[in-house]
């Protein structure tokens, strides 16, 4: 029954891509349970648009005409392979650019980011009622490529190594609808806080097309913020919830379109933010 539920969900495992182009560019995206299983790999390229004119100083929404529309485009590869039934490997690689029309006339910034490298193990799985259960360890670390510029309204990212340790709960209905929540702790190296995030997403089928909604959250733990006396950006607070809902369109079995949409509904020194994104997905 377990290995049923494995075929029935595969388009889902394809469809999980399309909220982790971001995983790197946006730092609030997360993955779940599925694994492509031994030799089987998938091959994202996608592309991605985020843009505020509002944002939070500590926790109130603002707008201010010196910062006016903040918008990034990120390219992003995202690849995972399958070591074993029960390991994936996973990479991923974003190029970003960014740029504000405000009267502070901030510099457009424009390079390639941050490199992420994880694993993702299970190393337990039950049935449950009329699926199964499976839990997972998820340890990862994400480099920056190159040395970008990381203060600045238009900075693409905070510029530091972070180490990952983080745990998914994974459960599928032999018929392919799932939940997946992943959270942990990342350890934050430089002048950004340490952040604990939180990742719940679940989905289904609708004849080709998966639909999968999402939450994410990420509480940084300290911090500083905007407007205090001698802050910067890698030293903010910087707290977020949004919200959105992914769709898969499945072409045939190796190859599909995904997109989604995503918003911002809380935060505290970070750009009340939506979002939108595009890929194209390979089954190798």
């Amino acid at each position: 029954m377990i290995l049923l539920a494995r075929r029935s969900t595969r388009p889902l495992l394809l469809a999980t891509v399309s909220w982790i182009l971001l995983s790197t560019a946006a730092s609030a995206q997360g993955e779940t349970g599925f694994l492509r299983g031994k030799g089987r790999a998938d091959v994202v390229l996608g592309a991605t648009l985020d843009r505020y004119d509002h944002f939070y100083v500590g926790d109130m929404r603002v707008e201010n005409p010196a910062v006016g529309t903040v918008k990034r485009w990120s390219g992003v590869l995202y690849a995972a392979y399958g070591l074993r039934d029960d390991l994936d490997l996973i990479a991923s690689a974003a190029w970003v650019r960014s740029q504000s029309n405000g009267t502070a006339n901030s510099p457009t910034e424009e390079d390639l980011q941050d490199f992420l490298l994880a694993a993702k193990w299970r190393f337990a799985q039950w049935r449950l009622g009329r699926g199964a259960f499976s839990l997972l360890a998820e340890p990862g670390i994400k480099v920056p490529i190159t040395d970008y510029e990381n203060d600045a309204i238009t900075a693409i990212g905070d510029g530091q190594i972070d180490l990952r340790g983080r745990v998914i709960l994974h459960y599928v209905l032999d018929s392919g609808a799932f939940a997946s929540l992943e959270t942990g702790y990342d350890r934050r190296n430089g002048e950004p806080h340490d952040e604990v995030p939180i990742n719940l997403t679940v989905g289904g089928n609708v004849g080709p097309v998966t639909i999968a909604p999402f939450y994410s959250r990420i509480d940084s733990l300290g911090g500083t913020n905007i407007g205090d006396p001698g802050f910067d950006f890698p030293g903010l607070e910087e707290d977020l919830e949004r919200v959105g809902v992914s769709l898969y369109w499945r072409v045939n079995d190796h190859f599909g379109v995904t997109g989604s949409w995503r918003t911002t509904i809380g935060g505290k020194n970070t750009g009340d933010v939506d979002g939108y994104s595009f890929g194209v997905v390979a089954r190798l």
